[in-house]
Order: C-alpha cells, then structure tokens, then sequence
C-alpha cells in the first residue's frame, strides 16, 4: 500500500510517497513489536474505504473534515508527527466505522477533527493544536476514566 502525498496542497506534510511500511520507520524494533496490534489496525483503516461516509452521516459532519481526521490521526499524519500508534483509538475508529460507539467515541472524533485542522489549515504546531483540542474535547481524560 503507498499513500500519495501532496505537499502543495498541504505544506504541513511529507512529500512523498509513504509506503505502510516506512511510516512507522521513527519507531525502534521493540516499539514495533510491542506496537504491533495498533499498527495493524492503523492499517486496517486507511485501507477502509466506506467509514468516511459512515460517520460522517452518522454523526452529521462534513466528509471532508472526517477524512482529514482520518488522514491525520492513522495516514499522512502518523509519520509527519510521529505519533505512537494507539490501540484505544484504531478501536474508537472501528466503532464508530460499525455504528458500535461510546460515549468518548464521539469526543474522540470532534477531538481529531478540530486538531487536524488547527494543524492542516490553519498552520498550528502539533503540540499547541493538541492542548487546543484536549481542552474542547478531552478524549484521553475520558478513556482514563473508563468512559
């Protein structure tokens, strides 16, 4: 599988073609193995082609802005910031993918939606888009919480 970048399109991101396999080239061999479930499932939704609509419909957003969640949270996002992929939010994606949600599944969303585009449109560092996001939807408070 390779995933096409643009970076004209959007600055924020590689530009190059990434395979599923160099996108987790930031993590040590004992990251990856210990990973390995979660970057599975990573994988799992990018190749995913009809739970865009689903939860957009679902929850009544645009697709676009589901997608660039999608794209930033499992895809092109992944490897531009380096993050470790996380288990508890392949499966908040599967549910929602499933129309199987939870509570926190919904925040999770709005969560990635609104730091995706504090980073992709308006140009925010990761770190501060996060805070920004944490603070309006503070999914990972929630999942500690057991919600």
């Amino acid at each position: 599988m390779v995933i096409k970048n643009d970076s004209s399109l959007n600055p924020n991101q590689p530009d190059d073609e990434i395979t599923v396999i160099d996108r987790w080239s930031y993590l040590n061999k004992y990251e990856k193995k210990y990973l390995k479930e979660a970057m599975l499932a990573y994988d799992k939704i990018i190749e995913c082609k009809d739970d865009i609509i689903k939860i957009a419909n679902h929850y009544q957003l645009n697709c676009k802005d589901v997608e660039r969640a999608k794209d930033y949270a499992f895809g092109k996002g992944v490897l531009q910031n380096q993050f470790i992929p996380d288990l508890r939010m392949a499966k908040s994606w599967e549910r929602m993918t499933l129309g199987q949600e939870i509570d926190s599944d919904e925040v999770f969303l709005n969560h990635e939606i609104l730091e995706s585009d504090l980073v992709i449109n308006q140009g925010m560092k990761q770190l501060d888009a996060h805070k920004i996001a944490q603070n309006e939807y503070p999914w990972s408070i929630m999942i500690n919480k057991g919600a």
